[in-house]
């Protein structure tokens, strides 16, 4: 695991200086094939695996010929959909109807099974594989959210005095694995002279001032276009007093 990652999954641990106590844990539950509970989830609540939802007759078609398209044209993932998306509408007719056929019996026989599978779940059941959908609905819209503010410009939070340190202790871990050495960077940083932690401290807060101005500069930029959900109340507030 590289230092920005480890970073990013420990944040909150870091900061307080207490990484060596306890690992943060936060899996993320999401089903990467339609239709299936994912299999961690499943055995957490002994649940049998939902029937598999049919792939469509395109599906079928772009998973067996990507590859090969890929290879043969020297294309990426994005330009072989969108070749493949290309050539199936002349792709030919007869072989398409039959891949429809039998996609629709494999569908009504699905539906089938869904109901059994439902029939035989008991309320328990039901009711923690709705609050396992509502986190994974929950996880995919926050990554939604977080890929559209950085696409927007919003600022990032800097780092404190503590984490500064951290960026410049970390270099010299060497081999060691990051999460022990960690344990070695917090007993420094509680041992560190006041004069050294002061500079820390002193330059986390220009940095800390600076995001605050820009955070108020993009939130006035979002404001002006439209975007009213993407600010704070506070920031709404302002806005209200200065106009």
């Amino acid at each position: 695991m590289g230092f920005k990652q480890f970073l990013t999954n420990h944040w909150r641990l870091v900061n307080s200086n207490n990484l060596f106590i306890n690992r943060c844990a936060n899996p993320v539950l999401e089903s990467h094939n339609i239709g299936f509970a994912q299999k961690s989830v499943v055995n957490k609540i002994q649940l049998p695996l939902k029937p598999k939802k049919p792939s469509p007759p395109f599906f079928q078609y772009l998973k067996e010929r990507r590859q090969e398209v890929i290879e043969k044209h020297n294309l990426n993932f994005k330009d072989a959909v969108r070749f493949l998306s290309e050539s199936w509408k002349d792709f030919d007719g007869d072989t398409k109807k039959k891949m429809t056929d039998i996609y629709n019996k494999e569908l009504e026989q699905y539906k089938d099974n869904v109901k059994v599978f439902n029939q035989s779940l008991t309320v328990d059941q039901k009711n923690e594989l709705f609050r396992v959908k509502y986190e994974q609905i929950e996880q995919r819209t926050k990554r939604k959210l977080k890929k559209e503010l950085k696409e927007l410009g919003k600022p990032r939070k800097p780092l404190t005095a503590y984490l500064k340190f951290v960026t410049e202790e970390i270099k010299n871990h060497g081999n060691e694995p990051v999460q022990t050495y960690m344990v070695t960077v917090a007993n420094k940083w509680k041992e560190l002279d006041e004069n050294t932690k002061t500079k820390y401290i002193e330059a986390a807060a220009v940095d800390n001032d600076n995001y605050k101005n820009a955070l108020l500069k993009w939130e006035n930029d979002m404001i002006k276009a439209g975007r009213l959900d993407l600010v704070r109340a506070r920031a709404l507030s302002n806005d209200d007093t200065n106009n």
